[in-house]
């Protein structure tokens, strides 16, 4: 039999500011942290899940959270869904990953409802290691990065499948699959923030590692109309690597791995309500045929495009 591992699941909803700090100081390390009720009666809502190696929590404030947190031996990153948040006073974007630094880093969160990814640290240094073709240790993050286009897709694509299997798989899982699972958010968190190894200077991510060459060419390239071979050529790599690479690594093929890109940008641009049609929008991404675009997107997403603007327009104050 193999070795497996727990998924504890914690939930907890409260219109009590003590008991609310309770839960946050069971989550995470905290120092001189701050419960305030707003105007409105205070709810506070968590739920997390997971293992010690990968793990995902959502939490849901009326009031005020403020304090100082610091990661331990994981790395965290987290994303505002609505609400008003900031770290160390720089505010953060809605709908932007923020990752917190290994030291301590003061938070401030308001009317805020935010997701947060927590992974294994020594699992993100072995997968830098491996992608950056360095020796596996302490990494430096390009600091207050804000991810953007095809590398936030990227980001988003792999949130969406983590969080299906943490949220909705079983409670038992096999070591070596949750290991798996947690490389895989590795992969994805190292390829929306610039890293490098600690000591040295901030350099180009993927400037060596064949893989790492391969997605940032496709990432760099994603609504361009590239074919399996550039990407291959970019890397230094046969086809036949690439797509093993991509299979390892991403649990699909390239191909399959850069329309979920454009598909995920679509999306973004079609939410935006900026006064683009759907065919304007579906050629800045990357999609020749229309009518294919408009498959594609409602097997990916349950909706068609047009009814994705449509919604947006709506939502327009």
């Amino acid at each position: 039999m193999p070795e497996t591992m727990h998924r504890m699941q914690r939930e907890i909803q409260t219109d009590q500011p003590s008991v609310a700090a309770e839960a946050m100081v069971r989550t995470h390390v905290i120092h001189e942290l701050s419960v305030e009720p707003g105007d409105a009666d205070f709810v506070f809502e968590e739920r997390v899940r997971g293992t010690d190696l990968l793990s995902l929590e959502s939490t849901n404030c009326s009031g005020t959270l403020s304090g100082s947190m610091e990661p331990g031996s994981t790395v965290m990153i987290y994303w505002m869904k609505t609400g008003a948040g900031s770290v160390d006073d720089e505010p953060v974007a809605i709908g932007r990953p923020v990752l917190f630094r290994q030291r301590p880093q003061r938070f401030r969160w308001t009317e805020c409802s935010k997701d947060l990814l927590r992974i294994d640290r020594s699992i993100v240094e072995q997968v830098a290691a491996e992608r950056g073709d360095w020796a596996p240790g302490p990494l430096e993050f390009r600091p207050h990065h804000v991810p953007e286009g095809p590398t936030l897709a990227a980001w988003w694509l792999m949130v969406r499948a983590v969080a299906q299997e943490v949220m909705a798989g079983p409670d038992e899982v096999p070591v070596e699959r949750e290991r798996e699972l947690a490389r895989f958010a590795a992969g994805g968190l190292l390829s929306a923030i610039p890293h490098w190894p600690v000591g040295q200077v901030e350099r180009p991510l993927a400037a060596t590692a064949r893989f790492a060459r391969a997605e940032t060419f496709l990432l760099e390239h994603a609504t361009e109309q590239i074919t399996v071979d550039d990407v291959a050529a970019a890397a230094g790599l046969s086809v036949r690597g690439v797509q093993a690479a991509f299979q390892r690594h991403h649990g699909i093929t390239p191909t399959m791995y850069l329309r979920r890109i454009r598909l995920l940008l679509a999306r973004e641009q079609l939410e935006a309500a900026d006064g683009r049609s759907v065919a304007e929008i579906a050629r800045a991404t990357g999609f020749a045929h229309l009518g294919r675009f408009a498959g594609s997107y409602r097997r990916e997403f349950g909706e068609l495009p047009r009814q994705t603007a449509a919604s947006a327009r709506d939502d327009r104050p």
